[in-house]
This record gives structure tokens, C-alpha cells and sequence, in this order.
């Protein structure tokens, strides 16, 4: 499979745990709209075979874009890349940008999917993050959604909020469970370095929660989620059945994907590209044709650490046959080796060919992938 993300990193503030590129200056819109139709020109060859079977428009926040910009966009792709008969084209949005006249606009340019940013139904932790949208607005975009024809919908949350109660995670989610939403994606809160928050932690600010608390919320969210018969089929992610995220699946399923935009990643099967992270600098090297972008050729080494990472943060796992066919008998022993001690202790297991991280170890994941992972 095929996909393009389109990364559109303009927001109307600055959320205090995001560490993405991103800038809350309105003033190049335009220019980075022609920016992206330019480099598709300039990239039209880079996926073959398959056609695109999912365009993502992430960020950054792409609801701050015009429909005529995002019509725009869509043209493009459609002219430059052979585009499947149906494919999943998805935007992620905050709930204060979802008008109705959007939504409908939205619809109109063929989008199916909407990956919504609440992060949390509490003003106080909406306001801790500084998110730009207030809890009631959260409620009415769902319905507005809905009324616009949007089944396919993604709600984003974050769990281990200084502050977040047991009680208060349980009732997030229980505003989730109510409204029959299709896709969770639920994300720990990191202090990532060079945010807000992680400056505030370092001057004793703000705390993290203390990891038996955000275990403990860990382990609600997936008894919850199992109560609502939601598959956990990612570390983060949830979905009834047959509504996975198609575009997310390609970068863990190793299938190959284009990135758009100042600081999107691109993937080739051979090749790592990742654009510079600086819409100036973006532009300027549009403007001279290149200088936009780094690039890596991948060696076997690479290549399986990719996959060990990407598979092992998924249900199915760890395909243990196709890591002794792509990358050979000593790189199989050496992972079957490793693994062993965490399948004597229960955090991983074998199942028909593949291993797995149990759901309950999902929480500590980072430290047995590691493990794994070539010297």
C-alpha cells in the first residue's frame, strides 16, 4: 500500500506538550500551499506500483486551511499521483475549526475521515494544555460531524495529565463509549524536551503524574476499550472492527509513504527522506530545487530495527519467518535470543510464527524493543 501525508504545520496557539514543527504564524499560508503543489511536482515519481490508497493531511493543525487551500491541494495530488478508486482521505482537525459550512466543504472535496484533537473534556486540563477549544465545543463538533455525514471518526485523548484523576480519565472515556466514536487514539502525556511543559517541569513548575497513577489510567483505558469491544491494535490505538487506521497501518506494516510539507518523512522501501523542519527554509530550497530535504539509504541493520519497532508496537507482532527471510539467520538468532528472556517472564509471547508484546507490557514497550535491537 501507498500513502501521502501532507503535513501543515500552521496552529492558532501552541499546545504546551507538542513537540512537532509547527508555528502559529498565519503570514505564509499561501506560500506554503503553492510550496506543496511544487513539491509534488518535483516528487511525482516517488511512489510506484501501487496507487495511493491513503492521503493524510496532518500537522500542525490542517483545519486552519481554507477549503479552497485544501481544494487546491487535493487537485494537485489527483493530477500528480494515481489515486485508488477509494481511498482514505483523512484530516485531522480541533474541535473549534468544525463548523458545519466545513464539515460540508469537507465532503465535498471527497474527505471520509476525520481525526478530531479534544485531548480531554475538562476546562481545567484544556486549559493546563492551552488548548484552543472549550469542552462544550468538543461535544457539538462530534454531532455536527455526524450530522455531516462523517461516520469514520478518530478522537485524540491524552491520559497521565498532572492532576488527571482515575475518576476523571474514566468519565473522558466514558464520554467517548456514549457516543459510539469508531477510533481512539489515546496517548500518554511526555515532556518532551524543549516544550513548555518540560521547561515548567524543570523549574519545578509542574510534575508528571507518578507512574503507578498513569498505569493504573493505562489499564482502565484498555478495560474500557475491551468493554466496548474496541480491538487494541496499537500500542495508542483502538478501533471497531474494520476501521483501523488505513494510513497509519502503512508506516507499521512498513508499506511505503510521500510526506509533504516542511518536516513530513518520506519512505521508499529503500530510502528514509525527511524535509527540513523550517517553512523558510523549506521554501527558499524549493525555490532553488533542492536543499529541502535529508536523506538515508537504509542497510539491513536499519531495516530491521524499522520493523522490530513498528511491529512490535502492534497486536499481530513480530513476524518471525520474515525476519529470517529478509534479514537472515544471525539477525533471527540473535532477536530469538534476546526475546527470550521477556517471553520467560511473561511481558512477551509466541503465538503461530509471531511474537508479541502482551497488552498488559504495552505500557513498558520502549524497554523490551530496545532490548531487542542489534548492539
Amino acid at each position: 500500500m501507498n500513502g501521502i501525508y501532507i503535513h501543515v504545520p500552521f496552529c492558532r496557539q501552541a499546545c504546551r506538550y507538542c513537540d512537532f514543527y509547527f508555528t502559529v504564524s498565519m503570514k505564509y499560508v499561501d506560500r506554503y500551499v503553492e510550496g506543496v503543489c511544487r513539491e509534488m511536482n518535483l516528487r511525482k515519481e516517488y511512489l510506484v506500483g501501487e496507487p495511493v490508497n491513503t492521503i493524510y493531511f496532518g500537522g500542525g493543525t490542517p483545519s486552519v486551511l481554507e477549503i479552497e487551500q485544501l481544494e487546491e491541494i487535493m487537485n494537485r495530488i489527483y493530477s500528480n499521483f494515481k489515486v485508488d478508486e477509494h481511498p482514505e482521505i483523512t484530516l485531522e482537525a480541533n474541535p473549534d475549526d468544525l463548523s458545519p459550512s466545513f464539515l460540508a466543504g469537507l465532503k465535498r472535496l471527497g474527505f471520509n475521515r476525520l481525526s478530531v484533537g479534544i485531548q480531554s473534556f475538562r476546562a481545567e486540563h484544556l486549559k493546563l494544555m492551552n488548548r484552543s477549544h472549550s469542552a462544550e465545543q468538543a461535544f457539538k463538533c462530534l454531532s455536527d460531524a455526524r450530522e455531516a455525514g462523517f461516520d469514520n471518526l478518530n478522537l485524540d485523548l491524552i491520559y497521565g495529565i498532572p492532576g488527571l484523576t482515575l475518576s476523571q480519565w474514566e468519565e473522558n472515556l466514558g464520554y467517548v463509549m456514549e457516543r459510539n466514536i469508531p477510533h481512539l487514539s489515546a496517548y500518554h502525556l511526555t515532556f518532551e524536551p524543549g516544550t513548555v511543559f518540560d521547561h515548567w517541569r524543570k523549574k519545578g513548575r509542574i510534575s508528571p503524574l507518578p507512574e503507578e497513577e498513569s498505569v493504573a489510567q493505562y489499564h482502565l483505558l484498555c478495560r474500557i476499550a475491551r468493554f466496548a469491544q474496541l480491538e487494541h491494535y496499537e500500542i495508542s490505538n483502538f478501533a471497531r472492527p474494520g476501521l483501523r487506521s488505513g494510513h497509519n497501518q502503512i508506516y507499521w506494516e512498513g508499506g511505503s509513504y510521500l510526506g509533504l510539507g516542511p518536516a513530513a518523512h518520506s519512505f521508499d522501501q529503500r530510502s528514509r527522506q525527511w524535509n527540513v523542519s523550517s517553512l523558510k527554509k523549506y521554501l527558499e530550497g524549493l525555490d532553488r530545487g533542492f536543499g529541502y530535504y535529508d536523506h538515508e539509504e537504509l542497510g539491513s541493520h536499519e531495516r530491521f530495527h524499522d520493523y522490530l519497532i513498528t511491529s512490535l508496537r502492534m497486536a499481530r507482532g513480530i513476524d518471525t519467518r520474515k525476519v529470517r527471510r529478509e534479514f537472515g539467520e544471525p539477525i533471527y538468532r540473535y532477536m530469538m535470543i534476546q526475546a527470550t528472556r521477556f517471553i520467560d517472564s511473561g511481558s512477551l509471547r509466541r503465538e503461530k510464527g509471531f511474537i508479541k508484546i502482551n497488552e498488559e507490557s504495552w505500557f513498558i514497550s520502549d524497554h523490551v524493543i530496545a532490548s531487542l535491537m542489534l548492539d
